[in-house]
């Protein structure tokens, strides 16, 4: 088993605390249930995750909806994660969104402001920065 398949599972075990869920793992996870699963099965199951590391974690109010979902969109859109650098800078969806916009839609999901979701228009690699 891959090392991705392992952190699925674990995710979906719900074996990983917070301080090991950075963003790079966020990725890779929902990257590996849109694999593994039909687009709303893989989305319920990433929420579902998330929601249980914050709660472990003692901070149920810190999951976001509008977030949850960008990401989701824009991860499950690729074919390959080493084709989309991009998706591991964590400042992308500031891309798609203002900071008005994504502070709305914590608790409901909002479309981008900006411009739409699609792996289309992410920013160069060159202006990439590491997670």
């Amino acid at each position: 088993m891959r090392s991705d398949d392992l952190l699925v599972t674990d995710f979906e075990a719900g074996n990983i605390a917070n301080e090991d869920f950075p963003h790079e793992r966020h990725v890779r996870v929902a990257w590996g249930l849109a694999q593994r699963y039909p687009r709303d099965e893989a989305f319920r199951r990433l929420v579902a995750g998330i929601k249980g590391i914050a709660r472990r974690a003692g901070h149920p109010e810190a999951y976001h909806e509008t977030i949850t979902r960008a990401w989701f969109e824009l991860v499950a859109g690729a074919d390959d994660l080493d084709r989309y650098p991009e998706l591991f800078d964590k400042r992308l969806l500031g891309r798609f969104y203002s900071d008005d916009r994504l502070a709305a839609g914590r608790d409901r999901w909002l479309e981008p402001d900006l411009e739409p979701l699609s792996l289309t228009v992410l920013v160069t690699s060159a202006n990439v920065a590491p997670c």
